[in-house]
């Protein structure tokens, strides 16, 4: 029994020496969305038409999130995307 004892002590303190390495840690990830909206809540949110939302998707970098066959929206992402581009024009 004192063996097992000893041996997760010095397994401790060996990953005590590890964790001081001055490696930078990688950013933290931002926040997930609030929720991710769906084509048409876009095109209410946007008051645009499918054909529309299409094209900036393919043309101008509006951002989407691909799943299988259905594209959801970051409200945020898209509120950001239309600030840069009111910026640019």
């Amino acid at each position: 029994m004192p063996y097992t004892t000893s041996r997760v002590v010095s397994s401790q303190k060996r990953f005590a020496t590890r964790g001081t390495n001055k490696k930078e840690l990688p950013e933290p990830l931002s926040p997930p969305p609030e929720a991710l909206i769906d084509t048409q809540e876009l095109l209410q949110f946007l008051k645009l038409g499918k054909t529309k939302i299409s094209e900036l998707i393919n043309q101008e970098g509006l951002p989407v999130h691909k799943f299988g066959n259905t594209y959801r929206f970051d409200r945020n992402e898209v509120w950001q995307w239309l600030q840069n581009r009111r910026q640019i024009l």
